[in-house]
Parts: structure tokens; C-alpha cells; sequence
């Protein structure tokens, strides 16, 4: 989750709404009785924003933040003081993943029970159950039958292998507070999920860990600021605070019973789908990888150059064609990957390769339907149908790896499907 800020063609009108996983915003929670978790900030902070918003859940299961008045731009909706803030304390344990880290810290923390001062409201508002996260939730056979996408299959390969390692280092500290691993799975999950990056530092905060993802159309934004207090004037005790916000740049206010939403930036959905465990609905940053590397795409320009009519596609050698395309970028790695966006769109580092290689419009459209064409036909998703991916997708009996995953493929398969589509 990035400050300041969780292409599917299943039709949503309120698709803007729920996108964040089911899972870490159900509405079971630690503790049933527990205090409701925006009535402890207004006790902690003197302030009473429960006036301005609570706690509810959706028509689609989904818990979130939701106004109780009319708040207007750039209006303060609660703000949490750093130190009831749950930081990552990295310096002695970096062979540990920062997700296992913090999930290591929060147990402990919720080990001490009413000894956990700052923190024992804020862990008992948090989910029973366990975020959907591939590197985390799924097996390795399950990784690579149900995602496909050969770079992010790679990447929950990695993060899975880190977290195992990592409940490894910590089995005795787990064992000495009565933890499985199944526990560190669910702290984990919920830290990597919840987590801002403020200063290379990661950090939740209670409350607003609660808003959920809705892109562009987001209402709110997350600011940290320092701040001298009120009833003191001394510079050098200023205090850091999260705040959530009204985006100031709205022109209208936030009228009653909307849901307070942020966005968690504009990124592709390997991101969303990797860490926060949903896909977003129309997400025009997510991008899809044609060629690998500088290899992968010079020998296919030399093997078209023929169908693409290219005299220099042709008549270079492959090598030459990689030293022409390997020039062009802003990158000396021969390894580097060349990609579209939704829509269509051709990523920088794609474009000026085909720069390089001196090709036209026209050819360019060739080059990309027939990679395309070949991924979809011959790639990691034979065997699997946008049909049937749809079906899973929207089926309440699937389990929620099944649902999410086929979300996903259905995502990149339109991606790749795009550049055909405008060739009939």
C-alpha cells in the first residue's frame, strides 16, 4: 500500500466499491467484544470521529469505513499519533521477510494481552480470517496450475520461499508464545496487506487500515505530517501523525452513508493480485509481458522480418538486432522483459526497441497481434478458457484462491486478446 494513494470484463456497477479481498475485510474480528475500533481512536486522540464515520459492511460482505455526515474537501477525518501507529523494527532481522518481521511483532503483541497497551484494541478489531495472498496461501503446484503468468508465478515462487525460510528462523519465538505457523501465515498476510511505506519504514495504522481500494475514484487520501501539539508551542517536540483526509481536490463533498475509499497507487494487477490479494475491475496500468528478454525479442524480429516486410529485420543478424534493441533502452541488462498495457497500449522500453529496429506503425500492429496470438494459443493459459475462468470467477462455490486466480488470468488473457480484437 503506497501513501497518497487493491481488466476484468465481469460487468460491477459498484465495482469501485469492493475492491479489496473478502477475506481480511470480513466482518469477524478477533474479538467479539471487542470496542469498536473507531470509538478507541476518539478516546485516544480527544476526538470524536465517530460522528464523522464508522464501521460497516457492504451489500457485498466487504467491512470498510463509511461516512456518517456530509464531510467536506480537504476535511480531517481522524488522524492516529505515530505512536499507536505498529512499525516494522528491521535493524537486527533482516534475513527475515519484513511481512514475517512484522507478523512476528504483532503476535507477540498479541500475546500480552492487556499488557499490550497501545496496541490490544487494534488487534482484537483485526480479521479471523487469513488474507488470500499467492506467496503465502497457495502451495507450489497450486502456484503454478493456477496463476500461469509465467513473471508473476515466478515472483510468488520467490515470496513464497522467503516466507518459508523466515517461519523457519522464527519457530522458536513462535513456540515460546503458544503460535503455529498457521498463525504466522495470518499475521504475515495481514501485515503485508495493510502496510504503508513512509521513509523506507513500513506501518499500518488502526482505522485506517479499514479503507479500501477504489483507484481514481477514490474520495480520501493518507497523509503523514509532524505537528506541533495544540496546547504546546515547543518546535522540538512536534509529533508525526497519520491523517486520513478528504482529497482536497474534490469538488464535491463525501455525502452520508459513502464509503470512505483510497487508493492503493496505480500499479499493474501482479501488484494488487500479489500482495493485497483482489484484481481490481478496470485497471488501465496493468500490463502484460510480450518478450522476456532482448534475446526472446530479436530472434522473433529476425524469424518475422520476412511477414513484416522489414529489410533490417531481415538482413541483420540476431545479435545485431539485440545490440540495436539493448541500446535503445534505458537499461544494460539483456535480461530485461518488453510489455503492453491495457488497451493496447505499448510500454516505453517496447516502443523503442521498435524504434531501433526502424519499424513503422504497421508493422509494429503485426509484431504485437502475432506475439499475442501465439501466447494465447500456445502459452501458459492452453488449457484454460476466459469462459471458464469467468465462471470461477464469479461462482460462490469456488474457493476464494479459485475465484481470485481466474480473475487474474482473465485479466491478462484481455490484455493479450486486445491487439487481435482491433485486427478483425
Amino acid at each position: 500500500m503506497l501513501l497518497h494513494a487493491k481488466n476484468s470484463p465481469i460487468p460491477n456497477p459498484n465495482a469501485h466499491i469492493i475492491q479489496r479481498r473478502l477475506s481480511s475485510s470480513s466482518s469477524r474480528v478477533c474479538s467479539s467484544t471487542s470496542q469498536n475500533i473507531v470509538e478507541w481512536i476518539s478516546s485516544v486522540t480527544s476526538d470524536p470521529c465517530e460522528s464523522r464515520v464508522n464501521i460497516e459492511t457492504n451489500a457485498f460482505g466487504v467491512r470498510g469505513l463509511v461516512s456518517q455526515k456530509q464531510l467536506s474537501p480537504g476535511e480531517v477525518i481522524f488522524e492516529i499519533p505515530f505512536r499507536y501507529c505498529f512499525q516494522d523494527d528491521y535493524e537486527n532481522e533482516s534475513s527475515l521477510s519484513w511481512s514475517a518481521r512484522m507478523g512476528m511483532k504483532l503476535l507477540e503483541e498479541r500475546a500480552k494481552g492487556e499488557k499490550s497497551e497501545r496496541y490490544e484494541k487494534w488487534i482484537e478489531s483485526l480479521p479471523v480470517d487469513a488474507p488470500f495472498l499467492p506467496g503465502l496461501a497457495m502451495t507450489e503446484e497450486e502456484i503454478q496450475r493456477l496463476i500461469r503468468y509465467p513473471p508473476c508465478v515466478m515472483n510468488a515462487l520467490k515470496d513464497k520461499e522467503r516466507h518459508e525460510e523466515s517461519k523457519r528462523l522464527l519457530n522458536e519465538r513462535l513456540a515460546n508464545i503458544g503460535c503455529s505457523e498457521a498463525d504466522l501465515d495470518w499475521a504475515a498476510g495481514l501485515m503485508e496487506s495493510r502496510c504503508f511505506k513512509q521513509g523506507g519504514v513500513r506501518v499500518t495504522a488502526p482505522g485506517i487500515d479499514l479503507c479500501n481500494h477504489a483507484g481514481d475514484k477514490a474520495n480520501c487520501i493518507v497523509r503523514f505530517v509532524s505537528e506541533v501539539p495544540k496546547d504546546n508551542d515547543d518546535l522540538a517536540k512536534k509529533e508525526t501523525k497519520m491523517k486520513l483526509q478528504v482529497s482536497p481536490d474534490r469538488f464535491k463533498p463525501i455525502e452520508k452513508g459513502e464509503e470512505i475509499t483510497i487508493s492503493y497507487g496505480y500499479q499493474s494487477n501482479d501488484i494488487y493480485f500479489s500482495y493485497f490479494g483482489f484484481v481490481p475491475f478496470d485497471n488501465d496500468n496493468d500490463t502484460a509481458v510480450l518478450f522476456e528478454s532482448v534475446e526472446d525479442l530479436s530472434e522473433f524480429l529476425k524469424l518475422a522480418g520476412e511477414e513484416i516486410q522489414s529489410d533490417l529485420c531481415r538482413n541483420e543478424t540476431t545479435d545485431n538486432l539485440a545490440a540495436r534493441i539493448l541500446s535503445s533502452t534505458s537499461s544494460s541488462s539483456s535480461s530485461q522483459s518488453f510489455s503492453i498495457a491495457a488497451n493496447g497500449k505499448i510500454e516505453s522500453n517496447l516502443s523503442k526497441a521498435f524504434d531501433a529496429c526502424e519499424l513503422n506503425q504497421s508493422q509494429r500492429a503485426i509484431v504485437i497481434q502475432k506475439r499475442c496470438h501465439e501466447i494465447l494459443t500456445n502459452g501458459p493459459f492452453v488449457g484454460t478458457t476466459v469462459r471458464e475462468d469467468l465462471r470461477i470467477a464469479e461462482s460462490e462455490e469456488e474457493e476464494e484462491k479459485h475465484r481470485v486466480c481466474a480473475r487474474y488470468r482473465v485479466a491478462k488473457k484481455e490484455i493479450y486478446a486486445f491487439p487481435l480484437k482491433k485486427k478483425r
